[in-house]
């Protein structure tokens, strides 16, 4: 075979090999579907996740729709849209648009109310327009002076009926500043210069506000409403009169001459309406009580005032004590300090017992402990000495049986001991330094202000009277706590017959 044959035979079995090693590929449609693409990348569901994320991102910041209401006013005082609503010193709502009404008699106000705004739509809500207003009896609204004016209101029941269309008051309502306590009716031959918002006073003092002046129904009296505040409805009773103040007296006799007092500018120039309790033993004030509203006062009602009591509780259990060391100074030389207390004499299980307050036995940083004692003031023999340790409780409990010839007056038996369940109005005992010449501070107690610990939010006695003193109920005269001033908070600490056995000392 020729050179020439031979390459031909291997070029033939060359391509022949080659044709049978290359594939043949088979061409047709894709059919990969949405599971493959999951399973071939996770980067597809991380996507989906933030997808969703991202349009609950969007929905839960969407604000929620609010209450739509209408408010009719005689003037807009320039208030605007976008001027808040307020209730309570907070944003409940916000002007979304004034215009004169179709009568053009007054101005239309749309309120759009937040969602938990919803009970001041109710009947019986009552709005107006806060604005500067300087009068005889003060200045209000200053704010509104150089920012934006806003509607105020006085709720009506949160359970009445719903309303969206209120008729707007001229000016903000007698009460309300004061929109807490007995409302009660008084009863006249004349109106003798009472007005609507013209103070109620006693002794000087502003207990109240007169809500409206109107005849009686049948139109041959006068009839005057009026709010007492909540803090002194004790004063009023059943024995308390009324009469209308002018705010001027003047009495003029050969000897003493003129005699010229005026209680208030106010009252002058709107009236007012003055009380006293002329007699112990009187009832309760009840809302909607009725009372003579005389032109002026008798002059006995003055002299049988001074002999009646502001309350009935029997003031005891305060005992005027203090705390007595050495102190080093200059040389080594010692001196005596003196820091004076109150404690409470109670008796439990046949024991004398004085409470008062822990930290009256922290020692200055001079002091030496072991001549710290405590004593009833100006009864040398009644005085126990103290250890050095301090009990880590609020109260230190001494026991006073070893003391001979020593009685201590209006104690407080086990039996006028009691754990109240909730916050109550009460008195605060002081011994103004004598056994037997106890004095009272009135404390009403909200719910507002005082949380778990009965914290006094406007207490603002002075601490070396009133730290330790015994607290009564107003309402049955029983010991229910003891009073302790702090240099930032005061509080009530309650009282507990069950745990006094517990109570650190000697």
């Amino acid at each position: 075979m020729s050179e020439s044959d031979s390459i031909k035979k291997i070029s033939d079995d060359s391509s022949s090999e080659l044709t049978t090693a290359i594939p043949t590929a088979n061409v047709g449609p894709s059919r990969v579907g949405f599971s493959d693409i999951l399973r071939g990348s996770y980067m597809w569901l991380v996507a989906l996740i933030c997808l969703g994320v991202a349009i609950g991102v969007a929905w839960w910041s969407m604000p929620e729709q609010g209450i739509e209401i209408t408010i009719h006013f005689p003037e807009g005082h320039g208030l605007a849209a976008e001027d808040p609503v307020k209730f309570r010193g907070i944003d409940v709502g916000i002007v979304e648009e004034v215009k004169l009404n179709s009568e053009l008699s007054g101005v239309d106000v749309h309120v759009n109310l937040s969602p938990f705004g919803e009970p001041l739509a109710r009947e019986g809500t009552r709005f107006w327009i806060v604005r500067p207003q300087l009068s005889l009896g003060g200045v209000s609204g200053l704010e509104t002076a150089v920012g934006h004016k806003y509607i105020g209101l006085i709720p009506g029941d949160p359970e009445g009926e719903w309303k969206s269309v209120f008729d707007g008051l001229v000016n903000a309502p007698a009460d309300a500043l004061e929109n807490n306590g007995i409302e009660i009716l008084l009863r006249g031959e004349k109106r003798n210069s009472v007005n609507a918002g013209s103070p109620v006073t006693y002794r000087g003092v502003e207990i109240g506000r007169v809500l409206s002046v109107e005849l009686s129904p049948d139109g041959i009296k006068v009839d005057a409403r009026l709010r007492i505040f909540d803090k002194f409805t004790k004063l009023v009773t059943s024995e308390s009169k009324f009469w209308a103040s002018s705010g001027i007296d003047a009495d003029f006799s050969p000897i003493s001459g003129l005699r010229f007092e005026m209680e208030s500018l106010e009252t002058l120039v709107r009236g007012g309406v003055s009380m006293l309790t002329v007699a112990n033993g009187g009832l309760p004030i009840k809302p909607g009580d009725d009372f003579v509203l005389y032109p002026s006062p008798n002059n006995d009602w003055f002299e049988k005032a001074q002999q009646v009591q502001a309350t009935d509780v029997d003031r005891r259990g305060a005992i005027p004590m203090e705390v007595v060391w050495e102190q080093k100074g200059f040389l080594g030389r010692q001196s005596q300090r003196r820091s004076p207390i109150i404690g409470t004499h109670v008796k439990l299980d046949g024991k004398d017992l004085m409470l008062f307050p822990s930290d009256a036995l922290v020692l200055p940083e001079k002091g030496i402990a072991e001549t710290l004692f405590v004593s009833v003031k100006d009864l040398p023999d009644a005085k126990v000495k103290i250890s050095e340790k301090v009990s880590e409780q609020s109260l230190t409990k001494l026991e006073l049986n070893s003391l001979d010839n020593v009685a201590f007056p209006k104690s407080i038996s086990s039996s006028e001991m009691r754990t109240p369940s909730k916050p109550e109005s009460c008195l605060a005992v002081r011994a103004n330094g004598e056994l037997d010449d106890l004095r009272y501070l009135s404390i009403s107690i909200e719910e507002k202000d005082i949380d778990e610990k009965w914290v006094i939010a406007s207490f603002n006695g002075d601490r070396s009277v009133w730290h330790g003193a015994p607290v009564l109920s107003e309402t049955d005269g029983k010991l229910i706590g003891i009073l302790l001033v702090g240099e930032s908070v005061t509080r009530i600490e309650v009282v507990n017959k069950s745990q006094l056995n517990g109570v650190g000392g000697e």
